[in-house]
């Protein structure tokens, strides 16, 4: 049987009007709903995915990722995913991802790091699938490891209250909300100048309907930012973007 599995998982995606911005360049949260769709797929694939987890009440839940970005592409423009297991240690699964053009020149990649939780405690749990089965893994895209970020404080921040559409099938916030709202945190005098080059991203905790959040970002040197979102005094979300 494991001899059949797809060692990776690829899929195609055109950029529509409402992906793009007032540069007609797709926004990076629409390239991040691709990543996650096609980690979806593979996983169910795989038989750990969402249908699998659901009716044994667990769940996957993403806590880091780094994206190194060359360009982002333009309304119009066919984009080429791909994405691959990359390993796992003690604390984490690991999953990369590659998008290139029609062309087949790179435009972003990616690495993320997953664990599975208890849905009913919300707890992080172990699986024992991969210890028992050799799944596919195929390299790293980046060599350096995903780092813990450090905490930047944001108490006054821009509050936002969490509402229905911020919400994904686990009932808190879906992980690339959070990447719009710190975007959506610097002014469009800015987006309307600037290229962004990189991210990175750690999930701490999660909101859920009802709480307000507190957004915050800081240029801590030139073109280069530190961003948080916090509730009640809790770390919810740490990012550090580079920008051009």
């Amino acid at each position: 049987m494991l001899e059949k599995l797809q060692s990776e998982w690829r899929a195609e995606h055109m950029i529509r009007s409402y992906d793009v911005d007032l540069r007609m360049i797709a926004r990076l949260p629409v390239l991040c709903r691709f990543m996650q769709e096609a980690a979806y797929f593979h996983a169910e694939h795989l038989g750990v995915g969402y249908s699998h987890l659901s009716p044994k009440n667990m769940a996957w839940v993403l806590a880091r990722m780094r994206i190194e970005i060359e360009r982002l592409p333009k309304w119009g423009e066919t984009v080429k995913l791909r994405t691959w297991p990359s390993g796992r240690d003690r604390l984490f699964y690991y999953r990369d991802f590659e998008i290139t053009d029609g062309n087949g020149k790179r435009l972003l990649l990616a690495s993320s790091a997953w664990f599975v939780i208890d849905s009913s405690k919300r707890e992080r749990i172990q699986p024992d699938w991969w210890q028992s089965q050799e799944y596919p893994f195929s390299p790293k895209v980046f060599s350096s490891k995903l780092g813990r970020l450090k905490s930047y404080g944001c108490e006054s921040g821009e509050l936002m209250t969490v509402n229905y559409g911020d919400l994904d099938q686990n009932g808190h916030v879906n992980n690339v909300r959070y990447i719009e709202w710190i975007l959506n945190s610097l002014p469009l005098e800015f987006h309307q100048s600037s290229a962004l080059q990189s991210m990175e991203v750690n999930y701490l905790a999660e909101a859920v309907y009802g709480h307000t959040v507190s957004i915050c970002t800081k240029e801590a040197s030139p073109r280069h930012f530190d961003h948080g979102i916090m509730a009640d005094g809790v770390d919810l979300f740490r990012a550090q973007s580079v920008w051009a």
